[in-house]
């Protein structure tokens, strides 16, 4: 098959960025600067108050951004956010511990059943309603729970049983006005923001240093916390001579916190004059009017459509009764769901999965799809055209499935600063979108596959039913995904007065641009599975392969192993989030180039190496990277294809395969680990070129030099002791 558009072209995505947002790029923060964006690039301003300016172009920022190494915090500056910020410590809501989270549910569980039963006329806002209808208040409230556990029911219903307050329940309302789910997250949770709270003197103290920031002068953030630094030196001599406890000096953190709450239209005034503040906080956009791609982005499921799509392109009589079953199309409750992603601004198609029964997953997977560049599918399909459409969507509009309420859609979007509405059922101008993009579908497609595209499923004979249904189902993705790419994004549409999606998007991103996707930490930490795990002096192991870290090490000198929470996405099983109490760490792989090796393409290499090696427990580095790149150098479009199907990385699914595939399973070698260092953490070997730099909040120390003993590892492994 001709893949000819699997390089990757640089110049195709134009990002953008807000002017409070904070942009984190390989380890270094900006903001926007003062002269933003032109047709080069962007010029970006280190936040660190010098005023000095870093330049990227388009097509850096584009590569960066598709390599997942850009963060973008949106409203980072802002001083609502801000102030939410130093309430909670700035915790994503994907890591809350599980007592917060589950305080968390029950007031977005109130919060909900409130404001439903407000639009039905039920209830207001007044003492007396909210106590004459606690009962029903608090039955829907469970229903919503229940709801955001994916139906699993919720753990602490026991906390259900009490209504909240009439004044509590008000003051939930605001706080979600205000900051949606995010402003429900209490304060009790500080993970991440270990200053005490101050006292009013001390804020006198630090607040009196840090108005001096906006001032002509332009004195940097350093200067300012060394200036706070003094004035508490000075006033805890004070507090000494007088038999008092010394007041803890402000961190650096906390004083950049302080300055980023100051207006920053003020602050812009006082040390840059009125009209560079004006111009840097010219008002951009033109209202309500949809003017930008990922704007506006609806998620639509349907169920019913591939029965029919089936039936209409005459795939249904081609199948055997039992394959008619496999795939769900002999009418019994098994049903496909098809989730689909459409810009409501361009009319892009950015995301679709199909699914038999896991909704939930299918919104989760259709959300992660729209932030990536979907090439690999437009390639499997041997597209003539690209399907690059990609980015952070502004506002998600979804309908009222459970799919979309759960907690999981929910916290996503919420930690991504995506706006979520759900839309009232039947809202009429959001399911004519959809209905004519699957009409366009019916009417597009079929008169292009006569016959060409399923005929072969006549000759396959008495093979395995399920493999051919297998068949049957890349047939059809193969098929949408042609279709969409080469097809409907390149038809002239009604609703974009004649202009097709694909120029529609390529004009409107050349002129705005879109919010880049998460880097691959943030993506882990969001859409990642969360395993339990035991972390000893080895490190942790997932599925055979092991982490470890020299900043993990340091955890377990006096210790034999503790309970650790595991971050691991299947789409990159290089590196993993490893959570312990309250610090967190990104930790890769013991053995070296596992970066950007998907879960699937591991199985798939494990046991094509147990097959070829019967018998034998322990294999050397050089073995396993063979066993991927021949996995890799096999991976058919039709195997590509199979992303579109919900494929479920569930904690069981991982334990089945650990007790199974990978019991007893040794990657990296049967010799023995070197002796341990005298500290007790291990021998320290180079870091390799690959596995650096490693983003991560606990910085490792430089590694000793290279154990000549060990054969041929010059980039092969981490500073500490392991198994090669």
């Amino acid at each position: 098959m001709h893949m000819h558009n699997l390089s990757f072209d640089a110049d195709r995505h134009r990002y953008a960025f807000g002017k409070y947002d904070r942009i984190t790029i390989e380890g270094q923060t900006y903001r926007t600067s003062l002269y933003g964006r032109n047709e080069e690039g962007w010029l970006l301003e280190l936040d660190d108050g010098s005023g000095r300016c870093s330049s990227f172009t388009h097509q850096e920022l584009s590569r960066l951004g598709a390599m997942r190494r850009i963060r973008v915090e949106h409203n980072f500056h802002a001083p609502e956010s801000a102030r939410q910020r130093l309430l909670t410590g700035g915790i994503l809501l994907s890591e809350l511990p599980s007592k917060p989270a589950a305080r968390l549910t029950k007031k977005h569980a109130y919060v909900e059943a409130f404001l439903e039963m407000e639009r039905e006329n039920l209830i207001n806002r007044t003492d007396a309603a909210i106590e004459a209808n606690r009962f029903q208040l608090r039955g829907r409230a469970m229903d919503y729970a229940t709801q955001f556990q994916g139906g699993a029911g919720t753990q602490q219903s026991l906390d259900f049983s009490k209504c909240p307050a009439p004044r509590s329940l008000r003051r939930w309302l605001a706080e979600h006005r205000k900051a949606g789910v995010s402003g429900l997250v209490d304060a009790m949770n500080r993970r991440g923001n270990r200053n005490r709270l101050m006292g009013p003197e001390q804020l006198a103290l630090m607040m009196r240093e840090v108005r001096r920031y906006a001032s002509e002068d332009r004195p940097s953030m350093k200067t300012i916390h060394e200036n706070v630094s003094t004035v508490f030196d000075a006033r805890n001599e004070e507090r000494a001579a007088e038999g008092l406890h010394p007041f803890p000096t402000p961190s650096y953190e906390t004083v950049r916190r302080a300055i980023h709450m100051l207006d920053p239209f003020e602050v812009a005034v006082a040390r840059e004059g009125v009209e560079a503040a004006r111009k840097k906080f010219m008002p951009v956009g033109e209202g309500l009017r949809l003017t930008r791609p990922l704007e506006r982005v609806e998620i639509d499921e349907n169920t019913i459509d591939i029965i029919s799509l089936t039936e209409s392109w005459g795939l249904r009589s081609l199948l055997t009764e039992e394959e008619r079953k496999i795939l769900g199309l002999d009418g019994s409750k098994a049903r496909w769901f098809v989730t689909v992603a459409i810009c409501a601004t361009t009319r892009c198609i950015l995301g679709m999965a199909f699914s038999r029964s896991a909704r939930e997953k299918a919104s989760l997977q259709v959300l992660q799809m729209i932030l990536r560049d979907k090439g690999k599918w437009a390639d499997a399909a041997g597209s003539l055209g690209s399907w690059d459409m990609h980015g952070t969507p502004i506002l998600i509009v979804t309908d009222n499935g459970a799919a979309f309420k759960s907690e999981l859609f929910r916290t996503a979007c919420a930690d991504l600063g995506i706006t979520t509405l759900r839309a009232p059922a039947g809202l009429p101008q959001m399911r004519a979108r959809n209905e004519r993009f699957f009409h366009s579908l019916n009417t597009g497609l079929l008169p292009r596959l006569p016959g060409r595209t399923f005929g072969s499923i006549r000759e396959k004979g008495d093979a395995d039913p399920e493999a051919r249904a297998a068949l049957t189902f890349d047939d059809l993705a193969f098929c949408l995904v042609r279709w969409i790419v080469d097809i409907y994004h390149n038809t002239p549409h009604a609703g974009l007065g004649g202009e097709t999606p694909l120029h529609c998007w390529r004009r409107l991103t050349a002129e705005w641009g879109v919010q880049p996707p998460p880097d691959m930490g943030l993506h882990r930490v969001i859409f990642g599975e969360r395993l339990p795990r035991k972390l000893s002096r080895e490190g942790v192991t997932v599925m055979g392969l092991r982490y470890h870290s020299e900043a993990l090490a340091r955890l377990m000198t006096n210790r034999e192993e503790r309970n650790v929470e595991v971050r691991w996405h299947p789409d990159d099983i290089g590196t993993v989030t490893v959570y312990a109490g309250e610090q967190k760490f990104e930790v890769g792989t013991v053995l070296p180039g596992f970066d950007g090796v998907s879960a699937g393409q591991w199985v798939a290499a494990t046991r094509e190496l147990k097959a070829a090696n019967a018998g034998r427990k322990s294999y050397d580095r050089k073995m396993i990277h063979a066993a991927i790149r021949a996995i890799e150098g096999r991976s058919t479009a039709a195997t590509r294809m199979a992303g579109l199907l919900v494929d479920e990385w569930t904690p069981e699914r991982i334990r089945h395969l650990e007790a199974s595939l990978y019991i007893g399973f040794n990657a990296g070698g049967d010799k023995p680990a070197q002796p341990a260092a005298a500290d007790g953490i291990g021998s320290s070997i180079p870091d390799p070129e690959e596995h650096a730099p490693r983003p991560g909040p606990i910085p490792v120390t430089g590694p000793a030099p290279a154990n000549p003993d060990l054969p041929d590892a010059a980039p092969a492994t981490q500073p500490w002791s392991i198994t090669e």
